[in-house]
């Protein structure tokens, strides 16, 4: 059994149910992990200023099996988990030699009025 293998079967015990949607797009479930970045000292990819001072966004560690490329997806593409969106800020392949074993990226969740209405 090839790596990729053993790390979707894992992703799948481990992980949540995620939808991709991508314009009229929208994926099959898939199992993937995603991971609060709080903790992080990187975390803080881009502070927001409001009226009432500067508020940090919510960023998530995205880990997704070898099958779902998200490094295809447009930039209008959303991710959608436990009734949550959120938007890719950045997506890469993780490979082991030529074979793609897992993508990874950085989520950013969508509140108020950043989030996409079906």
């Amino acid at each position: 059994m090839n790596r990729a293998h053993i790390i979707k079967k894992q992703l799948d015990k481990a992980g949540r149910c995620v939808y991709l949607k991508d314009g009229e797009w929208t994926s099959t479930p898939i199992r993937a992990t995603i991971s609060h970045l709080w903790r992080k000292k990187t975390s803080s990819f881009e502070p927001k200023y409001t009226e009432l001072g500067m508020s940090r966004a919510d960023y998530y560690l995205y880990i997704g099996p070898y099958n779902h490329d998200i490094t295809s997806l447009s930039q209008d593409a959303v991710l959608t988990a436990d009734g949550e969106q959120y938007e890719f800020k950045c997506a890469d392949a993780v490979l082991f030699g030529e074979e793609v074993i897992y993508y990874t990226g950085i989520l950013k969740r969508l509140t108020g009025a950043d989030i996409s209405e079906d």
